[in-house]
């Protein structure tokens, strides 16, 4: 009796950590206010990679025809989403992406131009080097963008999930305040579709 009054104590305490670590989400905007949002600039946009032709954990260094790849679908909504920012006419800053060439391939036909970063592996594809993936997406999603424009971050699930406590299906973005040293507020999150609101 006494271990399980214990263990259900452990129990809350645990859960009570993991809630008041988890960051502070705004009321979720509609679609049209967080484009209206974006028009602004200053946000961080972190996509998980669009829909791809397999599921499963795949590794880097493999040969390209190895690894997962955008479907069909996924190119299309990676052009849906790069036509919808266009359309909006939302300020697009730094593009980071993770090596994977879905991550790559979505950024690329969407913006247009992406900066590969080995600290945006996915933390389910390689052990070494949790800690500091974790803390490198921590500081991107938190650091003001320097010009005022949109960060975006093209990655994977593990990461976003670990970092914010969002849980993105493929082609999704959560959008996020950065406040700094006060770490980063959540906006909303939008499916691919969403981005016809624009």
């Amino acid at each position: 009796m006494i271990r399980a009054i214990r263990t259900a104590i452990a129990l809350c305490l645990a859960v009570s950590i993991w809630v008041s670590l988890a960051a502070p989400v705004l009321a979720q905007a509609t679609p049209r206010e967080i484009i209206a949002a974006l028009r602004e600039g200053g946000h961080v946009i972190y996509f998980r990679h669009a829909a791809t032709t397999w599921s499963g954990v795949d590794r880097v260094d493999w040969p390209r025809e190895r690894q997962r790849l955008l479907s069909e679908e996924g190119i299309a909504d990676s052009r849906r989403i790069g036509n919808a920012f266009r359309r909006a006419a939302i300020p697009v800053g730094e593009v980071m992406a993770s090596p994977f060439a879905r991550c790559r391939d979505m950024a690329e036909i969407a913006f247009g131009r992406v900066s590969e970063r080995a600290e945006l592996l996915g933390l389910l594809s390689d052990d070494a080097g949790h800690p500091a993936r974790i803390a490198f997406l921590q500081e991107q999603l938190s650091a003001p963008s320097p010009d005022g424009r949109n960060r975006i971050l093209v990655s994977h699930r593990s990461n976003i999930a670990q970092v914010a406590g969002v849980s993105l299906g493929e082609g999704d973005a959560v959008i996020l305040v950065p406040r700094g040293a006060a770490g980063f507020e959540i906006l909303g999150v939008m499916q691919p579709q969403d981005w016809d609101a624009s």
